[in-house]
């Protein structure tokens, strides 16, 4: 007992020291995988790797997904993608408690490995552990939790492993898809802000930033033409999360919804402060969401942010309209925008259908909407220009 209780405080001293102690013949370890959660930063699911040495008394899990709220400016380093995650560590139990409170199923895949690659492993882990080397630039696609995770995988292994993980033929946009369809409105959100470089086809191995395709890649992966590890086991199975947004509720239904109750209020009131508090809302809210996509696309490191095509609808220029909407007389470069961006808009629609850009199937209701919107403010400014003219 005593023997037992004193090789458990060790492990835990050199552990939180960063240094690495000798696993016994018992130790395991293992990868977890968590189902996706009901929140935005849980929506992709998570991984983790456990290392238990029964021997010690040591039970924790290893986490790259954590980071620290106390980072000096936190918000704005989140916004860029310059936040730094951390590699932390935690015991067990807490790590499943957490889960099971979260309503997210927990699965465990034993890796097998000898005494050897086990010892590497947990040594990568502790070195990593570091405080200098524990933090970490994390990109969502390429290097999060779960990328970290298969690579100090693969490190304490000497040879190749053989995945056999069939091509998945989907781009990174047909993967979150997979994900986000639960909630619509934060998919067209990600749809819009993101870029044409998640049209890209991901390979076998790029697929694995999501937990649930490492999951099955280590399934089915080899080393020596042995499997690597065991097949998932699950340790916590919870029910499933919320249902389907409804229909009704859907970001297209909405944005169509809105155009046909312009077409109707304005075709019955003909009114020209409707008209105008209309257009004023639309200009407002695309020019805001294209403030955004620059700022994503020229001044952070989030992937895939640039080209994006959305940019075309959604412009910060459409901000320098709003003074004018509600004149009646403008300056000529006003009138020259608005043929430039509803023509742009024009060409777009067809574009979309041949090239396939990553714009959002709900957005082309949008870009309708705006085209409507745009022609009616040329028609009213061009009428005033020609009254100004005649009085």
């Amino acid at each position: 007992m005593k023997k037992t209780l004193f090789l458990f405080l060790a492990a835990c001293l050199l552990c939180g020291q960063g240094n690495a102690f000798t696993l016994s013949p018992e130790a395991e370890i293992s990868l977890l995988t968590c189902s996706p959660g009901n929140e935005l930063y849980s929506l992709f699911g998570h991984t983790a790797i456990r290392v238990k040495d029964p021997a010690a008394r040591f039970d924790r899990v290893f986490n790259y997904g954590t980071f620290d709220f106390g980072t000096p400016h936190f918000y704005l380093k989140y916004a860029r993608g310059l936040l730094p995650y951390q590699l932390s560590h935690t015991d067990y139990r807490y790590f499943l408690h957490a889960y099971r409170e979260e309503g997210r199923s927990v699965y465990e895949q034993r890796l097998r490995l000898d005494s050897l690659q086990k010892q590497r492993l947990l040594d990568i882990l502790t070195e990593n552990y570091r405080p200098e080397n524990r933090s970490y630039l994390y990109n969502f696609l390429f290097d999060n939790c779960t990328t970290r995770s298969r690579d100090v995988i693969l490190q304490s292994l000497a040879d190749t492993v053989d995945w056999h993980a069939p091509q998945p033929v989907k781009s990174f946009w047909n993967l979150l898809d997979e994900y986000l369809f639960i909630s619509p409105w934060v998919q067209w959100g990600i749809h819009t802000i993101l870029g044409q470089g998640g049209n890209r086809t991901a390979t076998a191995m790029e697929a694995m930033f999501l937990p649930d395709y490492l999951m099955h890649g280590l399934e089915h992966a080899t080393l020596h033409d042995a499997p690597l590890a065991d097949p998932p086991a699950i340790l916590h199975q919870a029910p499933a999360n919320r249902p389907p947004t409804h229909w009704y509720l859907l970001p297209a239904t909405l944005f169509t919804a809105g155009f046909l109750l312009t077409l109707l209020l304005l075709r019955t009131t003909r009114s020209r402060a409707l008209s105008h508090g209309i257009a004023t809302t639309l200009f407002l809210f695309s020019g805001l969401v294209g403030c955004l996509i620059v700022f994503l696309g020229a001044f952070t490191a989030h992937p895939i942010t640039a080209p994006n095509w959305n940019i075309l609808w959604a412009t910060p220029l459409n901000l320098l309209m709003l003074p004018f909407i509600w004149r009646r007389t403008v300056p000529p470069f006003v009138l020259l925008y608005l043929k430039a961006y509803i023509g742009i808009l024009t060409i777009a629609l067809p574009a979309w259908l041949i090239c396939r850009p990553a714009v959002p199937m709900a957005s082309l209701v949008l870009i309708v909407w705006m085209i409507f919107t745009g022609l009616l403010l040329l028609a009213e400014k061009t009428a005033g220009k020609t009254h100004k003219k005649t009085t």
